[in-house]
């Protein structure tokens, strides 16, 4: 896949970025969460078609050793806490190319749920600094950004032909075919 069709996607990962490196300077000595921080990330985890998509070509790029690897790691099966397949001494393989909930994790989250409002962040950040005292606008709204993100897939998903609602699994990347599989699915139904 060429990469044009990640271009909204790589620029709402930029934003992210880049709003994470202002927090993370703003509040670093209430942020435990790091590179090598690794308790948040484990492998019980669904993406949409773009994500995914976007960590099978960074899977692809990898040296054969730590292809690999991955396999191995997924096949380990899940339980309640399973690290992720992308792991390797506690450090993500494909971190450049990491999805949008593990960029997120750890910065303070507002949360909206039905009408109920909330702020969040990783249970090892911010313990001596309450989060109510943070300005609305160092709070990563999670509401908007999904909305955003969906919306980048619909449009991914209208160019590659890939059903938008599905949620692929984590742990199945390794089968670098599986993408490709739903579609001709999906393609042999229709005839």
């Amino acid at each position: 896949m060429a990469e044009a069709i990640f271009h909204n996607y790589q620029r709402l990962l930029n934003k992210v970025d880049d709003f994470s490196s202002q927090i993370i300077q703003r509040y670093r000595k209430y942020i435990s969460c790091g590179y090598g921080c690794s308790d948040c990330c484990q492998q019980n985890l669904n993406l949409l078609p773009v994500e995914y998509s976007f960590l099978q070509q960074g899977f692809a790029l990898l040296r054969e050793p730590m292809k690999k690897i991955v396999p191995n790691q997924a096949a380990q099966g899940l339980g309640d806490y399973t690290p992720c397949v992308l792991l390797d001494h506690g450090a993500c393989v494909l971190y450049e190319r990491r999805p949008i909930i593990c960029r997120t994790h750890g910065l303070p989250l507002f949360i909206t749920e039905g009408d109920k409002e909330r702020r969040d962040c990783c249970p090892k950040n911010f313990t001596s600094y309450c989060l109510e005292l943070l300005p609305q606008t160092d709070f990563l709204h999670l509401e908007r950004l999904n909305t955003i993100l969906i919306a980048i897939n619909r449009g991914f998903a209208s160019l590659t032909g890939i059903e938008s609602g599905i949620r692929l699994a984590l742990n199945n990347l390794p089968d670098s075919n599986i993408i490709h599989r739903k579609t001709h699915k999906d393609s042999d139904a229709i005839k």
